[in-house]
């Protein structure tokens, strides 16, 4: 078995150069999806409604709201939409 320090100097003294992407400060876990092309497009369309910066920006936006209407729904609250011009509310249906 090899084991290669890589955090020293280069051969020759020279320093190396960071390779690939810059790491954040917070770490995390890279996910590949598979997405059919009408929920990209979909995607794509809230990107545009919200000024997101990226879809990934809308994913995690998304799953942001989705883990406040379970965590609402496991305390025993309920979650409703009203749109101003409309008298009642609608319950939003969580199936969990």
């Amino acid at each position: 078995m090899t084991v290669i320090d890589e955090s020293g100097p280069a051969p020759g003294g020279a320093a190396r150069k960071p390779r690939g992407r810059p790491k954040s400060a917070e770490s995390g876990t890279r996910l590949h999806l598979y997405l059919p092309d009408s929920l990209t497009g979909r995607l794509q369309e809230l990107q545009r409604d919200t000024y997101a910066g990226s879809i990934t920006e809308v994913i995690k936006n998304a799953l942001t709201l989705y883990a406040a209407a379970v965590e609402e729904h496991k305390n025993g609250g309920r979650v409703y939409f009203k749109r101003k011009d409309e008298a009642g509310e609608r319950q939003l249906a969580l199936f969990i």
